[in-house]
């Protein structure tokens, strides 16, 4: 059962920036859709019940955002009903279903969700055959992040599956914090000695930062997504290319990283630095990163938008020695780490960090992805991930995953600026940046 709601709760300042971007573009922009192809036995009833149960358990799946005085609020509802609806597709001819789910799955991820009155999650199941089918569950990105899908949602959807398979009573503790109780802390952290604190840091670090120009590789018809009267202009889903980092060039980078007493993130983030550096005329390389607000271990388990963006600026000279820009990163990445409490929309805020456009600074973003995207294992499913294009909202997005043993690259861009062929050209300086940067640590 789910617990009584509670009173309004404020967004978190996370919150605030996706919930204002999107509410200006005019359109939906941030549905986070995890993806599955199902072979076997599958029994829906005890799917969707599953499905019911851990949006049952926690509250900011059940969250709407009614504007209250002028202002958004987080407002829980005791009950939000999952339906699973099926479309079967078997009756297609078989060479036909999968452009047809693919078809279906597109469709469904430009469906907008209503924030106002809610469900900000669904779910949908498509049917390929008698023992083949293809899952989608789907939420707004402003009550779930990565952490939320692949470490809670999905892992608490294994065992409330089994759990329904058998007649049995969920085996799940209570949730020890909800979304709610973050969002509140982090308004009175920010009111305390250690948000002053932690803000004069970041206004020392980026009191004189400016916005990453678009690179030399950015195709010459791109306009800025803004007209002069400040009015958005129609946004292009974000592209992607994934890349592999070649097996033995991915263990000279982690024997570098350890002779080098740094962490592979710190290495890639370098390497990622001088390829921008590459196509800029400026040393100043400021990008941001993904870091956590999941501090404290009551929140390791709740679900929500736990992510900030953390500034990283560095310089970069043209003709810059590897070793010493490395350990140069590895000191701006300590102190973005140390400070990531710190909302990046609040030092948006108090330093007028914006583009044209009213976008904010950063134009780039370099991630190491840190959740593991392993499929749910349900009981008699043989369960496979099924991949889609992610929306970034910045113009470049670089992700690193590493993944049983090898290491991959996810470049998203915004085809407004850079064509594929400018992206499969960042990909390949950067392959060639990590092989020029071993060698130069390996040479030294």
């Amino acid at each position: 059962m789910s617990a009584p709601p509670r009173g309004d709760a404020p967004l978190s300042y996370a919150q605030q920036g996706m919930w204002f971007l999107e509410r200006r573009a005019g359109h939906a922009r941030h549905t986070v859709a995890v993806t599955f192809r199902l072979v076997g036995d599958l029994d829906a009833a005890a799917l969707r019940a599953a499905i019911q149960d851990v949006v049952d358990r926690h509250e900011a799946l059940r969250t709407c955002f009614p504007v209250v005085a002028g202002l958004p609020v987080q407002r829980v509802v005791p009950r939000v009903e999952v339906p699973l609806p099926l479309t079967d597709l078997s009756v297609l001819p078989e060479a036909e279903r999968d452009a047809a789910a693919a078809r279906f799955l597109a469709e469904d991820l430009r469906r907008p969700f209503d924030l106002v009155r809610g469900p900000v999650v669904r779910a949908v199941l498509l049917g390929l055959g008698p023992r083949e089918h293809i899952l989608r569950i789907s939420s707004h990105h402003l009550v779930s992040d990565a952490w939320s899908w692949w470490v809670v949602i999905l892992r608490e959807l294994e065992q409330l599956y089994t759990a329904h398979l058998h007649g049995r009573p969920s085996p799940l503790p209570p949730v020890p914090a909800q979304y709610g109780d973050f969002a509140r802390r982090q308004q009175e952290w920010l009111d305390g000695p250690a948000g002053a604190k932690q803000l004069a840091y970041w206004k020392e670090v980026l009191g004189t930062a400016s916005a990453l120009p678009p690179l030399t590789l950015a195709s010459p018809s791109a306009s800025p997504s803004a007209s002069p009267s400040g009015a958005p202009e129609a946004e292009q889903p974000s592209r992607t290319q994934w890349t592999a980092v070649p097996q033995p060039l991915y263990e000279r980078l982690q024997a570098a990283a350890r002779r080098e007493h740094v962490s592979l993130f710190m290495l890639l983030l370098a390497a990622s630095k001088r390829v921008l550096r590459r196509h800029v005329d400026t040393d100043d390389i400021l990008v941001g990163t993904r870091g956590g607000f999941r501090t404290s271990a009551e929140f390791e388990r709740a679900v929500g938008l736990f992510v900030n963006l953390l500034p990283v600026r560095t310089h970069v000279a043209a003709d810059a020695d590897f070793r010493d820009l490395l350990h140069r990163v590895r000191r701006n990445l300590i102190g973005a780490y140390t400070h990531r409490d710190m909302p990046f929309e609040r030092l948006v805020q108090v330093l007028g960090l914006w583009r044209p456009g009213f976008r904010p600074v950063i134009g780039a973003c370099v991630t190491f992805q840190t959740a593991p995207e392993v499929p749910p294992a349900l009981e008699g499913l043989d369960t496979t991930l099924i991949n889609h294009d992610p929306f970034s909202a910045h113009p470049l997005d670089l992700g690193f995953f590493e993944e049983s043993g090898a290491l991959r690259v996810l470049l998203a861009y915004d085809p407004a600026q850079y064509d594929d062929k400018a992206a499969a050209r960042l990909l390949d300086d950067l392959h060639e940046e990590l092989d020029a940067g071993c060698r130069e640590l390996e040479d030294a």
